[in-house]
């Protein structure tokens, strides 16, 4: 009987009050509709605070016998499945003769795999190297000037600008553009990770909390660290 009496007195109430009813569901709508562009807009502004998060930048100072003599800057930026890394940097520097070195190198991975790199140096003005490597239906190419050249890899995953990013693990590999070989890492007794050149010379890296924080440069004419800025 109760639910009876309560639908009789609401068929009522609603038939008198039907006009500021029907305005309050008007007004309720317009607020829930506006309730939802907000969220739509602040999950966007989240979306955006995250890709923003997703970019790291490391700058280091190159020095030699305690002199600042150079500058490098390393850019990361991850997004999904693709992952980019580019540096930049300059070295001012006098062998009898004063040169400059200037230096960019991109590359560019999907789902884990190296899919792109380039290369570009330039010592006093002068290009001296100019090259890219792409993967392609059949493999890895390398393209300077007017020649290709394949390169007996089916797949890549880790190449040098990653060291920065990430510290290796024991005896792992890491490709070098620079000789477009695949080059061992081994342990040193202070900690870091040395890479041997094939031309002889070597570099050995120092990580913390995963970030490369000091890079040493053994080359046969001279010698020279890069240090992170922190």
């Amino acid at each position: 009987m109760v639910p009876v009496v309560l639908y009789l007195f609401l068929k009522k109430y609603m038939k008198k009050n039907w006009p500021s009813i029907k305005t309050r569901i008007r007004q309720f709508t317009i607020q829930r509709n506006l309730f939802l562009a907000l969220g739509f807009l602040l999950l966007m502004l989240l979306k955006l605070v995250t890709l923003h998060a997703q970019q790291t930048e490391l700058q280091y100072n190159i020095v030699r016998n305690g002199k600042t003599i150079g500058w490098t800057k390393i850019v990361r930026n991850s997004s999904n499945e693709h992952v980019s890394i580019s540096m930049r940097s300059e070295v001012k520097a006098r062998f009898i003769f004063q040169f400059i070195v200037s230096a960019i190198e991109q590359v560019n991975f999907d789902g884990g795999n190296l899919v792109y790199s380039s290369q570009f140096r330039e010592l006093n003005g002068q290009v001296k190297e100019d090259k890219h490597m792409q993967l392609t239906a059949t493999g890895y190419e390398v393209y300077k000037e007017d020649d290709t050249q394949r390169l007996p890899f089916a797949a890549l995953h880790f190449h040098t600008l990653c060291l920065y990013f990430q510290e290796p693990k024991d005896n792992s590999k890491v490709y070098s553009d620079a000789f477009q070989k695949e080059l061992a890492l081994e342990r040193t007794n202070d900690g870091g990770y040395r890479m041997k050149l094939p031309d002889g010379n070597s570099c050995c890296y120092y990580y913390k909390n995963g970030i490369c924080t000091k890079v040493k440069i053994d080359q046969r004419f001279y010698s020279a660290e890069m240090v992170l800025n922190q």
